[in-house]
């Protein structure tokens, strides 16, 4: 065993609608964002409990109270194309809105940061957006964020489609969170890719645990070691309903405790309009609760991505 201490990072991906402007269907999030926001105090509650630090990772867009008609606005560009620019282009429909998301944030989260998660939510590699098109959603995200004194250094990127990183790391910004890790595996593709369909499915697999990884671009790579719902959910809807609602947790736990006891990291994420019924929150807790006891023995210790990026940037500098 290390004497070294492990690190539990919790990343959110905090988007109410607009992880799905380009193929919105109405009955998948709840009028005006009702129950989204619901689970952002409830989460918020659970974190408290067990003194869990968060990178909530905010599409920039959120920061408006209402559509301000901006001049470079990239939603008109939507008119005709995708079904959401009638909810969001010149209203204050709150599904699309977050002022008071981004206040409740920063009026509970002292142990919290906001991160970039894109400013409208479209993909942003190189693929689907022009280094242009990525400056300007960097600036238009820090230009509403600098409203509210806040300043991103940290970014979960739209779809995990990582990309623009070079931009990223002129505006300031100095870690992200990485595809997620998975092992290696079979030298057969085809096998390997099997595999790795199959724990998407079931996730029997202990998620791996690393250390941070600093790329080509000079930011610091935190990426993601499970999504907590990455589950298939007519899988874990069956799992439920035999009483067997935290197994696919029990790979995460095994993560935990070997980050803690090998003084690595382990990252998992998810969004905050998935956490839909009392057995979602409680098999956060139930997590949660395994990250706390690690922590409580000194060998687990919970950041956010940018507090982790500054010591491990620290320590290389002392070095």
């Amino acid at each position: 065993m290390t004497n070294k201490k492990g690190y539990f990072l919790f990343s959110l991906d905090t988007e109410l609608a607009w992880g799905y402007f380009d193929q919105y269907r109405p009955g998948r999030f709840s009028s005006g964002g009702v129950r989204e926001r619901k689970a952002i105090r409830r989460l918020l509650d659970i974190f408290d409990e067990f003194e869990i630090s968060v990178t909530w990772a905010v599409v920039g867009h959120m920061f408006f109270a209402s559509c301000e008609k901006c001049e470079n606005c990239p939603v008109l560009e939507w008119k005709g194309k995708y079904s959401s620019f009638e909810q969001i282009y010149d209203t204050d429909d709150q599904l699309w809105y977050g002022a008071d998301v981004i206040e409740l944030l920063q009026a509970r989260g002292a142990r919290h940061e906001i991160g970039f998660h894109g400013y409208t939510h479209k993909i942003f590699d190189e693929r689907s957006m022009t280094e242009a098109e990525a400056k300007m959603e960097i600036a238009e995200w820090r230009r509403l964020a600098a409203r509210r004194n806040i300043t991103p250094y940290s970014a979960a990127f739209p779809r995990n489609r990582v990309g623009h990183l070079k931009s990223l790391k002129a505006a300031g910004y100095i870690c992200y969170r990485g595809d997620e890790l998975r092992p290696k595996g079979s030298r057969f593709t085809l096998l390997r890719k099997a595999m790795n369909v199959f724990d998407l499915i079931f996730q029997i697999r202990t998620p791996l645990v690393y250390d941070p990884i600093m790329d080509e671009s000079g930011l610091l790579n935190l990426p993601a070691s499970r999504w907590l719902f990455g589950m298939n959910r007519r899988v874990e809807a069956a799992l439920d309903s035999l009483g067997l609602s935290t197994l696919r947790i029990r790979p995460m736990i095994a993560a935990v405790k070997r980050a803690a006891q090998e003084g690595r990291i382990v990252h998992i994420w998810a969004h905050p309009e998935e956490f839909k019924t009392d057995g979602d929150f409680e098999k956060l807790r139930f997590l949660l609760k395994y990250v706390a006891a690690e922590i409580k023995k000194g060998s687990l210790q919970s950041m956010t991505m940018i507090d982790l990026a500054r010591k491990t940037l620290a320590l290389e500098g002392a070095a």
